[in-house]
């Protein structure tokens, strides 16, 4: 296939599925037609076509037009193994919407909403048994996930490559190891404060911190006691505030369609989904209220924003693929701005004193989840070091165990993997918004976004798009690199001393 064929079949795939992502996710339709995308785009997930753009890239000698090309091999390359592992991917799915699992009272619920129903549940005891009846149901999810799981390894040794890690080295744009290695330091510079912080909040909330688990961790995570503090009623309107006093448009000039009908099968949760680049993204809502809504919210608003924001003439690489360290720094800079005391007096109201105890509480929960996802990125490498799984569930248990101070179940061990590493995308997008709010604060004050300028200056950076990664933004910043320094600034400024 031509290059030039290969780009226009890429951004029609692209803009294909994600409008059947959206439709679904949005409860516009039920069923996913997926699979039969991926199957009228077969042609184009070849590996002779994965193949050539290795040569073309390797050949290439003008830098820019190196990289454009590394990219897209990068995306046929994991495209090439979605598609071969479509089956089990699509079973494992099928398992999920359709398994249904018991609560103590003898109901069947099904295995999604038993997620969302452990979180809201106080009572220790019920929230026990749904996760050992979630652990019960995930084992044989476990069969379809150990398959894509030898398939990918046995895919990426048969295209030529060092094995799976091998692969990751030639199609992502940065090394993996320097950010295990900065996180590693992360948690052994944290390690005082967390484990005091969280044995306090597990003895108030009556857990033994001993002996807790992860479903204590996450029900104390959800913080279902400041829902009040975050009306359902007014997460479009603070959003359109402070866009407003940032000199941005909410939607982008007509950019960004705004989906906010509630319809009964419309997830519950905000998502955005970029269908053309930069002309029709939609943000998507079905506003219920409380910090994780607003949360979800503002992350897919600064996704949005961005995607939004990209040059028209952009080329298809910088438009749609790249080092999503980037847009994922810009969703987690306006989710964090609710992290931010200044920001809630002004967006939500109130005073300093309303929000001082729910900024402790997730300050802490923050920082468990950075330590989580430290601890992720540690054993994603540990197993992918070989398509053999056997004792790879005994490591994903110790080394969560060992980072969150809380017990892991071993069933988890395929489940919670981000496949080709996206985990380290977000633990980068974390350091990432860290370092851009120091520099906004730097440049327009510590309320920068009620400062005009500041939309004009996140506009200039988004007219990339994805062309920079992470490490030169940062260098674009004024930093040497990326680093976890200014983002434990933000949460140790936020738990009490």
């Amino acid at each position: 296939m031509r290059l030039t064929d290969i780009r226009t079949r890429a951004e029609a795939f692209l803009a294909e599925s994600r409008k059947e992502w959206y439709e679904v996710g949005a409860g516009l339709k039920e069923d996913v037609r997926l699979s039969e995308i991926f199957a009228e785009y077969a042609d184009l997930f070849t590996r002779e076509n994965v193949e050539a753009l290795a040569a073309l890239a390797d050949s290439e000698e003008d830098e820019t037009e190196s990289l454009k090309l590394a990219e897209l091999r990068g995306f046929l390359t994991m495209a090439h193994i979605r598609n071969a592992t479509r089956e089990s991917s699509e079973k494992a799915l099928l398992f999920e919407t359709k398994t249904m699992v018991e609560t103590p009272e003898g109901e069947a619920i099904p295995y999604r909403q038993s997620a969302v129903a452990l979180l809201n549940e106080p009572d220790r005891e019920r929230r026990s048994f749904l996760e050992n009846a979630r652990c019960e149901a995930l084992a044989e999810k476990n069969e379809f996930l150990e398959q894509i799981h030898r398939t990918t390894h046995g895919m990426a040794d048969d295209l030529g490559f060092d094995g799976y890690l091998g692969m990751m080295a030639a199609v992502k744009r940065y090394p993996l190891e320097p950010v295990r290695d900065e996180m590693a330091r992360f948690l052994g510079r944290t390690e005082a404060l967390y484990a005091e912080a969280m044995e306090e909040a597990m003895s108030k909330a009556g857990v033994p911190p001993s002996s807790a688990q992860r479903h204590d961790a996450q029900y104390l995570s959800r913080g279902a006691d400041y829902d009040g503090l975050f009306p359902a009623e007014k997460i479009e309107s603070s959003a359109r505030k402070v866009c407003a006093s940032m000199g941005l448009d909410l939607q982008a000039e007509g950019r960004v369609r705004l989906d906010i009908e509630d319809r009964p099968l419309k997830s519950p949760r905000a998502f955005c989904a970029s269908l053309r680049v930069p002309d029709e993204v939609y943000l998507v809502i079905r506003p219920r209220g409380g910090y994780d809504d607003y949360s979800a919210f503002w992350h897919e608003l600064g996704h949005a924003l961005h995607f939004a924001g990209v040059a028209a003439d952009a080329p298809f690489e910088w438009k749609r693929l790249g080092d999503n360290s980037v847009t994922e720094g810009f969703a987690m800079l306006f989710d964090h701005l609710l992290l931010e005391p200044l920001w809630l007096e002004d967006a939500l109201g109130g005073e300093a004193s309303d929000y001082a105890a729910f900024l402790a509480h997730h300050a802490l929960f923050e920082l468990y989840m950075l330590r989580r996802y430290a601890a992720k990125i540690d054993y994603e490498l540990t197993l992918h070091q070989g398509g053999e799984l056997t004792g790879k569930d005994a490591a994903y248990k110790q080394k969560l165990s060992t980072a969150t101070g809380v017990e892991y179940p071993d069933v988890s061990y395929l489940d919670d993997v981000d496949p080709f590493f996206y985990c380290a995308n977000y633990l980068r997008a974390w350091m990432l918004q860290a370092q851009m709010a120091e520099v906004l604060k730097t440049k327009f004050g510590e309320r920068w976004w009620a400062n005009q300028k500041s939309g004009g200056f996140l506009m200039e950076i988004w007219r990339d798009g994805q062309r920079h990664d992470g490490d030169s933004l940062s260098r674009h910043l004024g930093y040497k690199r990326l680093t976890t320094e200014p983002l434990e600034a933000q949460i140790r400024n936020l738990m009490p001393r």
